[in-house]
């Protein structure tokens, strides 16, 4: 009879066990569907090469705008040359049907400039890094340069932005036809895409698509916006 309690028990514990791995994998799962309604931009550019000033900063617009009418949430640090294009793209939208969208869908954390207490700027940034990206479940990756002793380099932010983002479980999207850092980010993904997409080959349709530079940036929107709705399915 003793051994028989002691079954009983073992079952009791192993169906309660199961039964909390259950609610902790549906509490994820919801999480994670919730997370990927909320989009990080990341990029910064002191040029646009290869394309026009105008035709950069106007695809930025439309693309921050489009995610705001797919009733997504913007998060963004106001990244060099990247940022006033995403606040004003999202905020037309929200303002042009108030009624349909909200200011909470634009999130904006801008980057500290100054030390605060002990903490240095690399910390804080880092720190800023960390709480933006964690909101979200998707992170888009645009241009991605810098200014440096007078050369035009590679944005080591936004390659940081990249890594915290793929240990957070973000999908990232690099729009590599914008080069520099999103064109690194882009190799690294598509030489091992199961490491970073469920579905890697429909993952790998789109990110070419957004890595041909022979097509106009704004050609790039509407399928930008059509792989995030297939990947929220």
């Amino acid at each position: 009879m003793r051994h028989f309690h002691t079954f009983i028990n073992g079952l009791i514990i192993h169906h309660k066990s199961v039964r909390f791995y259950l609610i902790r994998s549906i509490l994820k799962e919801i999480e994670k569907r919730y997370k990927k309604r909320s989009v990080f931009i990341s990029g910064s550019a002191e040029i646009y090469a290869p394309y026009e000033r105008f035709e950069a900063v106007e695809f930025i617009h439309k693309m921050s705008n489009a995610l705001i009418e797919n009733n997504l949430r913007v998060v963004n640090g106001f990244g060099w040359g990247v940022g006033s294009s995403v606040i004003n793209g999202a905020l037309e939208a929200i303002y042009s049907k108030p009624l349909k969208y909200s200011e909470s869908q634009l999130v904006l954390r801008p980057f500290p400039q100054f030390k605060s207490g002990k903490s240095e700027l690399p910390q804080l940034w880092e720190d800023y890094r960390q709480k933006m990206i964690s909101l979200c479940g998707i992170s888009i990756f645009v241009f991605g340069n810098k200014a440096k002793e007078d050369q035009i380099i590679e944005a080591n932010g936004v390659i940081r932005e990249f890594e915290i983002s793929h240990e957070n479980g973000n999908i990232c999207i690099p729009v590599a036809a914008t080069e520099y850092a999103s064109r690194t980010i882009y190799e690294l993904i598509i030489s091992q895409p199961e490491k970073y997409y469920a579905n890697p080959d429909m993952a790998v349709k789109y990110l070419k698509i957004l890595a041909d530079s022979k097509t106009k940036l704004a050609d790039k929107i509407a399928k930008l916006i059509e792989f995030i709705n297939a990947l929220n399915k």
